[in-house]
Order: structure tokens, then sequence, then C-alpha cells
């Protein structure tokens, strides 16, 4: 029994390597207590009845880590600070050609927030690209006149919305938008801003885009806008995007 014990140990030990204190499996260069170079498969876990205060995740390099549950909460201020918070303004005025025509909504304004760093446009700006593996709820402000100055006669009318995702997103839920100028007769929904929970796929390609048109029997076929930057005397066209 004795030399099978020592076959058995002996015939593993070109597995096992140490150096100043660390162990290495499967690597003649630990660098940590305990390095492993490949999977690790337990047999059997106990389970507890009361929550854990903590658990077991690893970094970048595959250090293993204890971390506090409370510090993945989605309520939690370091987790919150590590998401996408995101307002895309326009800076000008965008016509829209032909009643009854879907464009898309450009953002030629600022993007404020924080990790905005992780959206980007394409060449057009009329696009938003998503990072991969996030959920976002996404709203539209959209803003409303008749003319580079508001004061065109042909003004009553109104602009539908609807966020579009393609690429790799899925969309859970969309709803229309619908935004109607101060002198529109019609009584069919007043302001809604369009709104889209989406998610993204690990592909890396994921995008949204903002449909917008205009309607209104008296808003006539010459072109309708949607307004740029905000004042203190007029709505401004806005998205704001959250990561969920």
């Amino acid at each position: 029994m004795k030399k099978l014990k020592i076959l058995i140990f002996i015939s593993i030990m070109p597995l096992a390597y140490s150096q100043t204190g660390q162990v290495g499996i499967n690597t003649t260069a630990p660098t940590a207590t305990l390095d492993v170079n490949g999977n690790t498969r337990i047999r059997k876990v106990d389970s507890i009845a009361s929550a854990p205060k903590y658990i077991l995740t690893s970094d970048d390099n595959g250090i293993v880590q204890k971390v506090n549950v409370e510090k993945l909460s989605d309520s939690n201020p370091e987790v919150i600070r590590r998401k996408i918070y995101a307002v895309l303004s326009k800076n000008s005025s965008q016509f829209l050609t032909t009643k009854g025509t879907d464009y898309n909504l450009t953002y030629d304004g600022v993007v404020s927030g924080i990790n905005t760093d992780h959206l980007s446009f394409n060449s057009q700006k009329d696009r938003i690209n998503l990072p991969p593996n996030k959920t976002f709820k996404i709203t539209g402000y959209i803003g409303i006149k008749g003319s580079t100055t508001g004061n065109s006669n042909t003004t009553p009318g109104y602009i539908t919305s609807l966020f579009s995702a393609g690429g790799d997103a899925e969309a859970i839920v969309t709803t229309q938008g619908y935004t109607e100028s101060s002198t529109e007769t019609f009584d069919d929904g007043g302001v809604t801003p369009p709104i889209i929970i989406v998610t993204t796929g690990s592909a890396g390609n994921a995008y949204v885009e903002l449909k917008v048109r205009y309607g209104g029997s008296n808003a006539g076929n010459s072109g309708y806008y949607v307004s740029g930057a905000s004042t203190r005397t007029s709505v401004g066209t806005y998205v704001l995007l959250e990561e969920l």
C-alpha cells in the first residue's frame, strides 16, 4: 500500500512546482500562493442557510478575491458610477422634408454624463453605437416648430417618434412618442416621449436610431422642423440614455 501511495505521489509531481513560498500547478512560474494553470473542480460544496456577506470572484488576471455582496447592488453608489448615464443633445434644427416620411434624428450637440466614452456615433451622427453585453433604457425628448424661427404660419402639426434597434441589439419594450405644436387643433396625445429598453449582445455592433416624422392636416407638405438646442423660451431636443 505504501509503495502504491509513493508511486501516485511521484506520478503527479511533474504537475506541481514550488518557489519562494508559491505553488504552481501546470506552471513553472507561479505568481500567487497557489497558481493553477487550468480548470478547477470542486466535487462537493456545502450550502449555507443565511445570505452570504461575501462571494468569491476573479479579476481580469484571474486572481480570486472576495467581494461584499452589497457592493454588487444596483442601488450601490459605486455600482451606479460604473454605469453609463448620458444626455445626447441637438444643437441645430433638423428639417423634415416630406410629410409621413421617417427621418433619423441627428445628434450634433453635446454629450454629457458619466462613462460616455463607451458610446459613439456613425459618420452621419444619426445612429448611437452601444457597448456589448449591457441593458439600456433610452428616452427621447422632441422639440417641434414649423420654421427655423418658429413664426411660420404653417406651424400646426405634430411629430411622431420611435426608436429602432439594430445589429445585435434586442428591443425588450418600445413605445411611440408624440409631440404637437402649441397651435395644434387636434386632441390626440399632447406630449409623449419615445422610450426603448434594449439589450446588447457580445458582437459589439449594437445600435439604436430614433425615427421621426411629421404630420397634421394644417402642417403642409413643405417641411417641418425638429428643434435644436433648448433655451429659456423654447424646448430643445435631446435623448436620455440610462444603463440598467
